[in-house]
């Protein structure tokens, strides 16, 4: 009896996975190919004499002006949540000069540099406005100067005024093709200021296997 009801249990369970894989190839425990959109925020440019300076980069190249502040200044910025050393080095760390001042929509607001809180390899940034959370698409962040040390007091980077940055939300729309999330199709990465009021006009820009591995995606299929 027992062992009558065993089978029946292995036997009612390969029906299921037999079902879900049969009715969608792709569909798995529950798992069904779909849309993910996500809301980030990069710099865009650095203002200088009140004029913004995209040091002639495409407006379509959303990550080239964060290698240049990486480079030139030494400081990384994390969407609008961190602020991190160069490199994300954990001997590092910034000594900041001066009170932060943001400007959203043409209001200014001053964060205190004391609330700037170390926390494992960066700082956390606890901004007064989070856009992504809003209908605004950029702001202003100047966070004044600062100079770049190591755990033992040495000077890595001498004090710098860092220019205020303009910086803008981007949207990253991609379509998941499976469960791990690790095959997926891009539909657009770019500026929210152009991204389309229906994202059903878009069209499939590249799959991100088939641009990093090329063919091999399509032999191990």
């Amino acid at each position: 009896m027992i062992k009558n009801s065993f089978k029946f249990i292995i036997l009612t369970i390969l029906v299921i996975i037999a079902n879900a894989c049969s009715s969608n190839s792709k569909s798995f425990w529950g798992f069904k190919p779909h849309f993910s959109t996500g809301t980030y925020i990069d710099a865009y440019a650095i203002i200088e004499n009140e004029k913004i300076n995209r040091m002639g980069i495409p407006k379509k190249d959303i990550d080239k002006m964060n290698d240049i502040i990486n480079d030139k200044y030494g400081i990384r910025f994390i969407d609008d949540e961190r602020i991190a050393p160069k490199d994300y080095n954990e001997n590092y760390r910034i000594k900041f000069y001066n009170d932060f001042k943001m400007i959203v929509n043409g209001k200014e607001y001053i964060m205190p540099k004391e609330k700037i809180r170390y926390s494992a390899y960066d700082y956390d940034l606890e901004l007064p406005i989070k856009i992504t959370h809003t209908n605004y698409n950029e702001y202003i962040l100047d966070i004044g100067e600062i100079e770049i040390i190591d755990t033992d007091g040495k000077i890595i980077r001498p004090r710098t005024k860092i220019p205020p940055i303009l910086f803008k939300k981007t949207i990253y729309r991609i379509f998941v093709n499976d469960i791990t999330g690790s095959d997926y199709d891009v539909y657009y990465r770019g500026w929210a200021e152009d991204y389309p009021k229906d994202p059903s006009t878009l069209k499939k820009m590249y799959n991100n296997l088939e641009k990093k591995f090329g063919k091999l995606k399509n032999i191990k299929k």
